[in-house]
């Protein structure tokens, strides 16, 4: 159960993270900015949010850093998921694929890196 409860509050801060981001995105697209620069800063934004948050949850539990920034890694990707096919309609391309695969081996990463740091 207190998995479950962390899992659900990581989400909610992804939630909010991913909003906050793309409403700023929004705002610079709307002030003229090329929407090749905008997905960039998107994507970027994005493999932050998902070694941060992972390293976070990994650090708290102190085990299983790989599988645990997997597990939080593919909340995140579904929760994605769902967004984009609830408000965009969009279908599973290739490179949304790839995009996902590349967020969730981030993730992975961020889980082993948090696992493995020392305390101070």
């Amino acid at each position: 159960m207190n998995k479950f409860i962390n899992y659900l509050r990581f989400s909610g801060i992804f939630l909010i993270l991913e909003l906050f981001i793309t409403f700023i995105v929004s705002i610079l697209s709307l002030l003229g900015l090329n929407s090749g620069i905008t997905s960039i800063i998107m994507f970027i934004s994005n493999i932050i949010i998902f070694f941060i948050l992972t390293f976070f949850n990994a650090v708290k539990l102190k085990k299983k850093g790989l599988i645990e920034g997997l597990i939080l890694g593919a909340i995140f990707i579904v929760l994605m998921l769902i967004i984009n096919i609830i408000l965009f309609r969009s279908h599973l391309r290739i490179s949304t694929i790839i995009y996902y695969i590349i967020l969730l081996i981030v993730s992975m990463l961020g889980g082993m890196i948090g696992v493995n740091k020392k305390s101070e």
